[in-house]
């Protein structure tokens, strides 16, 4: 079996203080395992980018960024009738609530009749607002149309990872399930191991491996989707304890894809585990059921994401913890631990504590 490929991302050394003052640290919003992805030193904001930024809005971000889009071009336009007074017919004198009503109708190409432009200024402004206001209404449209008909998909991850044996081989077991009552087509899916590795040099580096998977394709994705892969000597996670992902600040990376057979359409979903939601020595309980008389099988979502011990007894170098309320308690405050040059005597303090217990 060929080894694993692998990439490295370069040096996770924090920008100094000084460059942090002179330019900002922009959040991406991706994080892989307990990897919070961000990028510093680069133009945060380009103008082509605007139609992007606004499909990536949240439903309540584009609804409010719309409302003060309106209200605050409504407020330049009667700013521009107020300076010209009598610009406007059957205005209140020194009315700025009577201009702004006016420019709202205007924006909407309403026009009730009671309130019209009156000087040459006046028309001008009211042309290029009504201009404005047609432009601005097919946009809105085109936006609107595009979030709703942009393809998405309903994939629900299990919330853990699990190591156990499978076939007697030690195997990385994470579920995908489609939420949506409907077929993926062709589906596949990738997994990578991310950790941090110390350099002969002394740097820390991010690498990337990519896990060959027991089954990374599937001609129909209807219900659920175990997604394995076989921890043999070839595996990056080969000879690894809960410890040492800790240690190592790794994670499990996943995405897939396919073609949804209602839309027609490309879909895909993300997730990522961090070192302390991959548990050792459990197995997912069984969520599907055949019924005996029918041809009707049924998927209980209310046990997707949980987890059972297996009972198998292992090497101490892959289930080194048999208590899972333990294991996640102790492992989710050690997953802060930064993998440093003194990860020799971490681990040594670790199989210490261990020893103890």
């Amino acid at each position: 079996m060929a080894k694993q490929k692998h990439s490295t991302e370069g040096s996770t050394a924090p920008p100094s203080a000084e460059s942090k003052c002179n330019r900002p640290i922009v959040r991406t919003g991706v994080k892989i395992g307990n990897m919070q992805l961000n990028r510093y030193g680069y133009r945060k904001w380009y103008w082509a980018d605007t139609y992007h930024w606004i499909l990536r809005l949240t439903w309540p971000r584009f609804l409010l960024f719309v409302t003060t889009l309106y209200l605050s071009v409504n407020l330049l336009f009667a700013c521009l009738y107020y300076l010209f007074p009598g610009s406007v017919n059957n205005v209140k004198p020194g009315s700025f609530l009577d201009l702004y009503f006016f420019s709202i109708e205007t924006l909407a190409t309403v026009g009730y009749g009671n309130m019209s432009p009156a000087t040459f200024p006046g028309h001008v402004i009211a042309s290029i607002e009504i201009l404005l206001g047609m432009m601005g209404i097919a946009v809105i449209t085109g936006l609107v149309f595009a979030r709703f008909a942009r393809p998405t998909a309903r994939i629900e991850f299990s919330k853990v990872a699990v190591i156990t044996h499978f076939n007697g081989v030690p195997t990385l077991m994470l579920r995908a399930a489609n939420e949506r009552n409907n077929m993926i087509l062709e589906a596949s899916v990738h997994m990578t191991f991310v950790r941090s590795e110390l350099t002969k040099e002394g740097t820390t580096f991010n690498r990337f491996y990519e896990l060959k998977l027991e089954r990374e394709r599937t001609g129909v994705f209807a219900l659920s989707w175990t997604i394995m892969h076989k921890i043999d000597h070839n595996s990056p996670l080969y000879g690894l304890s809960a410890v040492d992902l800790v240690a190592q600040d790794a994670g499990i990376s996943i995405s897939m894809s396919g073609q949804d057979d209602t839309l027609s359409d490309t879909v895909h979903a993300r997730h990522s585990y961090a070192a302390h939601e991959i548990l050792f020595g459990q197995r997912f309980v069984d969520i599907i059921t055949a019924t005996p008389h029918s041809n009707e099988v049924i998927m209980d979502f209310t046990k997707f994401h949980d987890t059972v011990e297996d009972g198998i007894a292992a090497p101490a170098a892959c289930f080194i913890e048999v208590n899972p309320e333990n294991k996640r308690k102790r492992i989710k405050s050690e997953s802060k631990l930064r993998f440093r040059k003194n990860y020799a005597t971490l681990l040594e303090e670790e199989v210490i504590y261990f020893l103890n217990v």
